[in-house]
């Protein structure tokens, strides 16, 4: 009877240890998709405002534009573009600790961090790339969100 006991709370307490590793590992692959998605949609608003400052001073330099551009329109855009991109970078750092990844810095693609070179574009990923583990906050997020209101 004893040994049918201690079977049981084995089993209960092996069952309750893979629930709790099992929910770990759930969080853990939320956290990663949640930042994946940070880190694309934070690409894309660089992107954008890098063609916003490229289309007015293109317009600019070829006289399509009656008006100048104002030379603190362009310092604003390219704050926000340094802010965004100081905030891309964090946010890859702690991609990094979360799930042991790189990110190339030339495509964006997501790898193992044991690569000497990305798989689909070919640049060398070094020491560079390899920085001190940064801690990204919601308030940075929101920080940036209220300059994009401006």
């Amino acid at each position: 009877m004893e040994s049918i006991k201690n079977a049981i709370l084995y089993g209960k307490d092996f069952c309750e240890d893979t629930v709790e590793n099992l929910r770990e590992t759930i969080v853990t692959a939320v956290d990663t998709a949640k930042l994946q998605y940070k880190i694309n949609a934070l690409r894309n608003e660089i992107n954008v405002l890098y063609s916003v400052l490229g289309r007015d001073k293109y317009m600019e330099e070829t006289g399509e534009s009656a008006e100048k551009t104002d030379g603190e329109e362009i310092k604003t855009l390219c704050e926000r573009i340094k802010q965004k991109e100081e905030l891309l970078s964090g946010l890859e750092k702690q991609y990094r600790v979360v799930c042991g990844k790189v990110i190339c810095p030339d495509c964006g693609k997501f790898m193992s961090d044991n690569y000497t070179f990305c798989p689909w574009c070919g640049r060398r990923i070094g020491e560079e790339d390899s920085d001190e583990e940064a801690d990204v906050t919601e308030d940075a997020l929101l920080e940036i969100r209220e300059i994009d209101e401006l």
